[in-house]
């Protein structure tokens, strides 16, 4: 044994297990490494302490949307407020309060898989179950009841799904057609734009010639192109695909040649030394490496795709979102166009998850060294 072996820190070698040592002497050791540095074990149960229900929290949950539908149910309307159709939001408050009160129920068991799962969705959510219940419990309040906010400009949230359900055959094909010009003009872009950044960040030629267009073009404000395109552009489904692409492309663009350029060199010349081809270097090294960057554009791009598509179904295309909330919005239907603008609300959102779940299943390697 050399004396630099000997000089090694044992703490690292403790902590490590090649099989020849006992397991149980292994387990000792970092028990005790854990016991001399308290800091290191808080900070581990700081990070890993699995989130558990606050009973007291999930019944007020429970207990305020239950409140809700006595509100909506038994207080009276006030006269001077003209509301249609109360039924369906005291319908959603009963079910919301089934529902968390069937996960409360289920929590009371953490030692069962369910239980836990329960235990773990409701220590995590029932502040935002409180504040919604809040929310509505005062919109409600202050519309149909009081009347201190009147329509049309102020419905009820009974009426917000009055209208909805009354109108929900055109409502969900204006949904459908925004879906599939947002998921196609968002893959065009994204495929555009995830080629662009690669050959840029790969070639520098591409790069001399790329980077001015880049540059110049990417940032230009969607609505400058509505004209120009709209001309260009007979179907005005084929203009929002465009627009909608144009937006997707420039954030990906900048952000996937930004990650292939921060790749090491170091990488490049391990895999070349051991006979890699350009091909191996490119699809297995630097769109890998450059992953993180490529997800922080995808991010980026998808709310100003919502935004352009929205603008341009405003403007040019016959269908979609877009459209609907304009076309109410010119024949004063507000219940109908907040509706819309709810379900828009959750559309984005979902697949923003969607998206966020992605990410963390391909970026798993990533854990708690980023956080979005």
């Amino acid at each position: 044994m050399t004396a630099q072996t000997q000089l090694q820190p044992a703490r690292p070698r403790l902590l490590e297990h090649d099989g020849s040592a006992d397991p149980a002497a292994i387990t000792d050791a970092r028990d005790k490494v854990l016991r001399d540095d308290p800091q290191v074990l808080s900070e581990l149960a700081r990070r890993y302490r699995p989130r558990t229900v606050n009973h007291w929290l999930a019944a007020a949950a429970a207990g305020l949307w239950a409140f809700d539908v006595f509100v909506v149910l038994a207080v009276p309307d006030t006269s001077s407020f003209v509301v249609k159709g109360q039924t369906p939001v005291a319908i959603v408050a009963t079910l919301i309060t089934a529902v968390l009160g069937v996960i409360w129920a289920a929590s009371a068991s953490p030692a069962s898989a369910l239980g836990a799962r329960a235990s773990h969705w409701l220590g995590t959510w029932a502040p935002w179950w409180v504040a919604l219940a809040l929310f509505f419990l005062n919109w409600e309040l202050a519309t149909a009841k009081a009347g201190a906010l009147r329509p049309p400009y102020f419905p009820p949230p009974g009426q917000l799904l009055t209208e909805a359900w009354n109108d929900r055959v055109l409502l969900l094909q204006s949904i459908g057609n925004s879906i599939i010009l947002l998921v196609i003009g968002f893959t065009v872009g994204a495929i555009t734009g995830l080629a662009t950044g690669l050959w840029m960040g790969w070639s520098k030629r591409a790069g001399y010639w790329l980077n001015p267009i880049v540059k110049y073009i990417g940032p230009v404000p969607t609505l400058a192109w509505i004209p120009i395109v709209f001309i260009a552009f007979k179907n005005s489904s084929a203009a929002a695909i465009f627009l909608v692409a144009l937006t997707v492309w420039f954030p990906i663009t900048v952000l996937t040649n930004a990650g292939i350029r921060s790749v090491p060199k170091s990488y490049f010349d391990v895999c070349q030394t051991l006979g890699a081809s350009g091909r191996f270097l490119i699809f297995k090294v630097s769109l890998p490496a450059a992953l993180p960057s490529i997800f922080t554009g995808l991010f980026m791009a998808l709310p100003t795709a919502f935004v352009t598509l929205t603008i341009a179904e405003t403007l040019g295309v016959n269908s979609g979102l877009g459209w609907y909330i304009n076309w109410k919005k010119g024949w004063s239907a507000y219940p109908a166009m907040y509706a819309a603008i709810a379900v828009m609300v959750v559309l984005c959102g979902s697949l923003l998850s969607l998206l966020l779940s992605i990410r963390t299943h391909v970026l798993a390697w990533q854990k708690d060294l980023t956080r979005w």
